[in-house]
């Protein structure tokens, strides 16, 4: 199956069965994971590198589908990838399902369980001589994204695979194998990640887990239906709901719209709004104080109440 590269700004845009909003988390290495709404109703923060080389196209209900289909269809003649489904293999193990009989590209044989076959986790037989292919395989001169492939190496990695010397749109030169670059959406030699990183560091303000400018935010996503950040339809309810220090803070689900409205309010009054002060009121005691600065820095605690509401606790302490 040919993945679908995603372009251009990902809020409001879809990818098999997800739809993308425009709420995200930033992992600790920096990258965004996009709040997706899949067709099934699941919610679910994905990678955004993930959302944009097609790797993710459910919240995970189309991986159960597929295993389900792998016990009760007849896979004979589907290809995955290297492999051609034969037959039912005549050694049905106890365990993992429906087992099928593949004939590999290169010739063997290779019995292996149909949910790994549909699941796209198995592909190829392995073997040695498939291995061989990839030695043989001539992509000098082609380009994977800022990676253009030279010449190969007479080294190969632990996997068979052989390991090309390439250069990157920098200038870089870098060995890498064939399976990261065919397969795997290598970017660059690592300069594309470290631009970014020296890019976020310019224009976000992160403060004790979370971006105080992403909280400062009143930007409604484009597929956002209700008006309001943070409100949606779903299932025939108005949910709210909040993220905070990369994690979402569920504030109920309400058959009236405005008290859905009024419950976000709230939270964002006391999380965002708060926030926001108690890091006016530090940054302006540690301009004047750089010791006491390091001494005491911001730390923020949520709890959340049984009823649905939010309570936070703001330290150090302020006068």
């Amino acid at each position: 199956m040919t993945k679908t590269k995603l372009t251009g700004e990902l809020p409001g845009q879809s990818t098999g069965r997800l739809t993308i909003t425009d709420e995200y988390i930033t992992t600790d290495k920096g990258e965004k994971k996009y709040l997706c709404r899949c067709d099934c109703g699941n919610e679910k923060y994905i990678l955004e590198r993930t959302l944009r080389y097609g790797g993710a196209t459910s919240c995970g209900c189309l991986r159960k589908e597929n295993a389900y289909k792998a016990v009760s269809h007849d896979l004979t003649g589907k290809v995955f990838g290297e492999l051609t489904v034969l037959h039912k293999a005549e050694n049905q193990r106890k365990n993992g399902g429906v087992w099928w009989t593949c004939r590999c590209s290169c010739g063997n044989l290779y019995d292996v369980p149909g949910t790994l076959l549909v699941k796209g986790r198995r592909t190829d037989c392995g073997r040695e001589n498939h291995e061989k292919n990839y030695a043989t395989s001539n992509i000098e001169g082609q380009k994977f994204n800022q990676l253009t492939a030279l010449y190969p190496t007479k080294r190969r990695d632990n996997k068979g695979s052989v390991i090309w010397h390439c250069r990157c749109d920098c200038g870089n030169e870098i060995d890498v194998p064939y399976n990261s670059l065919v397969y795997s959406n290598m970017q660059s030699c690592g300069c594309r990640k470290k631009e970014h990183d020296e890019k976020l560091g310019t224009f976000l303000t992160h403060i004790a887990g979370t971006s105080l400018d992403m909280l400062k935010s009143e930007k409604i996503p484009t597929n956002n239906t209700s008006g309001v950040k943070g409100v949606y339809f779903i299932k025939g309810k108005w949910v709210a709901k909040i993220v905070f220090q990369k994690k979402q803070y569920y504030l109920g689900a309400f058959t009236d719209f405005n008290e859905a409205v009024q419950a976000r309010k709230d939270a964002e009054d006391i999380i965002r709004d708060g926030t926001v002060e108690h890091y006016n009121r530090w940054k302006a005691k540690a301009d004047t104080d750089l010791e006491w600065a390091k001494n005491n820095p911001i730390s923020i605690f949520v709890v959340k109440k049984v009823d649905n509401t939010v309570s936070i606790t703001f330290l150090p302490v302020m006068e």
